[in-house]
Parts: C-alpha cells; sequence; structure tokens
C-alpha cells in the first residue's frame, strides 16, 4: 500500500468514528432520559401506592423521610431528580362521583398542609374511596453537547393514581 493510501484511510476513519461516536453518545442519552422517565413513573406509582395506606403521610422537607408520600417518590425516582416542592411534586385527591371524579384538594408543600377545593374539608375529601393522584415532574438536561444545543431542557411529567383504603 502507498504512502498515499495509508493517509487517506487514516482520515477517513478519523472522520467516520466521530460520527460514530456522537451518533453512540446520542443513543445512551436517550436512553438515560427513557430509564429517568421510567424511574420517574415508577417512583410515582410508589408514592401513590404508598398514599393509599397512608394518606395524609405529607412532608415538605427537601429531604423528606422515606415515611412519607414525597418520600417514596424522591427517593425511588434515581436516575431523574425530583425536587419536593409544589411545581415538581403534586398529591391531588379525587371523590368518585357519577360521571367524571371530582378534585375535592390537594396537598400543598408551600404551606405544608392540604389545600381543600370550595365546599370540601380534609375530613371530606381524605376518605377511604378516594382516589390519590401523584404527579411528578422532573426536567431532564441532555449530557451530549450536540443534542444540548439542539434541546436545552426537557420536561418530562409522569403521573400515577391509587384508591384511598384506609
Amino acid at each position: 500500500m502507498s504512502r498515499t493510501r495509508q493517509g487517506q484511510v487514516t482520515v477517513e476513519f478519523a472522520l467516520v468514528s466521530m460520527v460514530l461516536i456522537v451518533f453512540v453518545l446520542g443513543i445512551m442519552d436517550f436512553a438515560y432520559l427513557f430509564a429517568g422517565r421510567l424511574a420517574a413513573y415508577e417512583a410515582a406509582h410508589n408514592a401513590a401506592r404508598y398514599g393509599a395506606t397512608h394518606p395524609t403521610a405529607w412532608s415538605n422537607a427537601a429531604s423528606p423521610p422515606a415515611a412519607s408520600i414525597e418520600g417514596h417518590l424522591v427517593l425511588t425516582s434515581a436516575p431523574a431528580t425530583v425536587p419536593n416542592d409544589d411545581s415538581h411534586i403534586t398529591i391531588a385527591y379525587y371523590l368518585p362521583g357519577a360521571g367524571a371524579p371530582t378534585k375535592c384538594g390537594q396537598y400543598s408543600a408551600a404551606g405544608n398542609a392540604f389545600s381543600a377545593q370550595a365546599g370540601y374539608t380534609q375530613a371530606t375529601c381524605v376518605l377511604p374511596g378516594t382516589t390519590i393522584q401523584v404527579t411528578a415532574t422532573y426536567t431532564y438536561t441532555f449530557i451530549t453537547p450536540l443534542l444540548k444545543a439542539t434541546w436545552s431542557n426537557l420536561t418530562i411529567t409522569t403521573t400515577a393514581s391509587a384508591m384511598e383504603e384506609v
């Protein structure tokens, strides 16, 4: 093989390997995104299930205890990071009805209290048979520079519900 031919192969390999590396990193980035989304959904499901048996186990602590609805969500959501505040975690309560369920209230981390809708109180809302809906929202930041430049941040929202059993 001539010296010119060896140089051409080296240049071609350098160009193709860069495209291949970006492609592989993009696949890994999207895999991490979907793993985070799946983990956030499972965490919301676990939190809703815990809320079904402990409907008033709330906490507004930045690192909520494991014996709280938010604690179940935050502790099991890795690799997704879900902060414990009202813009990232919503715990809402719905009463069954003839048609669509009626929202009777939700927990507010900012006020560290139950916030009832008009005509309801915590005592008339948080009852056996009430549906507890946990919504988790987190922001995914891409790792690969090309994807990060295209999509700066991606907001992922997952919701899970369970019926209160207590």
